[in-house]
């Protein structure tokens, strides 16, 4: 298949919100300033390197994947996926007429050694999930990407709000990063980083990084921690959940809403640009509606990834 061309079939049939179908695999800006090939384009073999649980639960892998090199393959290649963007896994299972097909957003990337790492949620009983449950070190997959379709735009300062759900909060790390990572970069982001409880917020140490920087705030929203108190009225103020968050760490007993973006949009000193919105589609679209009513943004500046 020529390079770049999108067939029906890279359709995985979930609704995708970034499509390849609407989205094509593309050359990045970065890739284009290197005038280097991008070996994902098309599907190309990557190599497992690594299958860990995280956080103690099984259902959640740390996946780790580097490029299978081919004979064609010169020093003018390197592996780029833009922050936010997907790849599409192809996976030929036994039982399975056609390829099944799922998207990963990668939390990290390195674009010389064409490596990336990836959080997934294994679904008890999914097919694709039992398979990559049972993945060993050194198996091979196919990967094609990336997808998807928002860029950044470090020259103009804006207020970026960041929201993200249970596992999807992956695929924002590397858009807080290329941010904070940039010293011209004036934009600031607030992170809102909904969860069931404290146990299902992840990469918890990486966000304390982050907060080491001015341009970043968050605030991790809680639906259903249960307090040591006792006390059906209890709030973010009670000692008993304080003593269970980490320095600098902020958080609320409740679930973000409309409500608490209007808050978070009367008190804050800049008004919010941009809104990222990672997690379910059904998050997705119910947060969009009500970030655009919070921040009186017009449907073009809300991005989903």
């Amino acid at each position: 298949m020529p390079n770049n061309e999108v067939d029906e079939t890279d359709c995985c049939g979930n609704g995708c919100t970034n499509c390849i179908l609407d989205n094509k695999p593309k050359p990045s800006q970065q890739e284009l300033l290197a005038g280097k090939r991008n070996v994902i384009l098309n599907y190309a073999k990557f190599k497992m390197l690594s299958n860990e649980v995280h956080n103690g639960d099984a259902q959640l892998r740390l996946m780790h994947f580097v490029y299978v090199a081919t004979e064609n393959d010169e020093n003018d290649c390197i592996l780029d996926i833009p922050p936010g963007y997907h790849v599409m896994l192809r996976a030929e299972l036994p039982g399975h007429a056609v390829p099944l097909l799922r998207p990963y957003s990668p939390y990290w990337t390195d674009l010389v050694a064409k490596e990336f790492k990836i959080l997934v949620k294994l679904l008890p009983g999914g097919p694709m999930s039992d398979y990559l449950a049972a993945l060993e070190p050194l198996q091979v997959l196919n990967f094609r990407g990336p997808i998807g379709n928002y860029v950044h735009d470090s020259s103009s300062p804006k207020c970026i709000y960041i929201i993200a759900q249970g596992v999807a909060i992956a695929s924002t790390l590397p858009l807080v990063a290329q941010v904070l990572d940039n010293e011209d970069d004036m934009s600031c982001i607030f992170h809102a980083i909904c969860a069931q409880d404290l146990h299902h917020v992840y990469f918890r140490d990486r966000i304390l990084e982050f907060s080491r920087y001015w341009n970043y705030r968050s605030c991790i929203y809680l639906a259903h921690q249960l307090c040591s108190c006792g006390a059906a009225n209890c709030d973010e103020l009670c000692m008993h959940l304080k003593k269970k968050l980490r320095y600098n760490e902020t958080a609320c007993r409740l679930r973000l809403d409309v409500k608490q973006l209007a808050v978070h949009a009367a008190f804050s000193k800049e008004s919010v640009s941009i809104v990222i919105i990672a997690g379910y589609a059904t998050f997705q679209r119910v947060m969009r509606d009500q970030a655009i009513s919070a921040f009186n943004l017009s449907d073009e500046n809300i991005y989903l990834l």
